[in-house]
């Protein structure tokens, strides 16, 4: 009888130290701080221009893109009704590195003076992002900083917008991943280049138009600039509403500003 009872008693006690143990091991799971949520991707959205390149239209399509993706965006606009003004630009004088993680562009026209231009070359070589859209090759016509930062110039395209067969150049490239050859009703933009800059090409235009101004038979679309220690996209696809909608451009853009972030990574965009 005895070697019974010091059995159960034994048993007893191990059964009490497990129980003890789970309890404890909850406390502690319940007391342990979650990890750290992602920091959201912070990108301003630089507009000007009027129809078709609508700054009013336009970006609210890829709102739920960039949401989805953990985007967060300030924009610096025109007041509403004025898209064509370019008074808001001023505030690029003020921007400094490491204020945001990517400056989007979706601009056409303007000027850029020697303080807007040393601030956006500082915030990039600093290792801010830029992604550049569509017009912003047709931006700032006066600087050469610009100029070279983006790694092209608007030089000219066929009159009215085509459904254009892209191709990818380089479908190993994060910006590209998921991405297959597409079409995109748009424009074919060309472009000139600064000597000297290296450019890195992601996607071409199949074939232009017939009625193109492309003299030299380049067919670049959308590429890839190093300055400094930032990263800068350039796509020439984004002209009006259509391209805005088109779900392979909305993705490209997603993921060029991740990747000019410097966080790069597949997105699924939502529907």
């Amino acid at each position: 009888m005895k070697g019974r009872s010091t059995a159960r008693g034994n048993g007893l006690r191990t059964w009490i130290a497990l129980l003890l143990g789970i309890i404890l091991l909850a406390g502690a799971s319940a007391g342990r701080a979650a990890p750290p949520a992602a920091k959201p991707v912070r990108a301003l959205m630089v507009l000007v221009g009027g129809n078709p390149h609508d700054v009013e239209i336009n970006p609210p399509l890829l709102d739920k893109a960039l949401k989805a993706a953990g985007i967060q965006v300030t924009k610096l606009a025109p007041p509403a009704g004025q898209p064509t003004s370019g008074a808001h630009l001023s505030k690029l004088a003020d921007l400094k590195p490491g204020a945001y993680d990517v400056a989007v562009f979706y601009t056409v026209g303007q000027a850029l003076n020697p303080q807007q231009e040393a601030a956006l070359q500082a915030f990039v070589e600093s290792g801010g992002g830029i992604v550049a859209i569509h017009g912003a090759s047709a931006s700032f016509t006066n600087s050469d900083r610009w100029f070279r930062m983006l790694g092209g110039r608007f030089s000219g395209h066929a009159p009215g917008t085509f459904t254009l067969p892209i191709t990818i150049a380089d479908p190993a490239h994060p910006i590209m991943k998921g991405i297959k050859e597409f079409a995109i009703l748009d424009e074919e933009y060309c472009h000139r280049f600064p000597e000297g800059v290296e450019r890195h090409v992601l996607a071409r235009f199949k074939q232009r138009p017939v009625t193109t101004t492309e003299k030299n038979g380049n067919n670049d679309a959308v590429w890839t600039v190093d300055s400094g220690k930032g990263r800068v996209v350039y796509s020439a696809l984004g002209h009006g509403e259509e391209a805005w909608k088109n779900p392979v451009w909305q993705k490209l853009i997603v993921q060029s500003i991740l990747w000019a972030a410097g966080k790069p990574r597949e997105v699924k965009v939502p529907q």
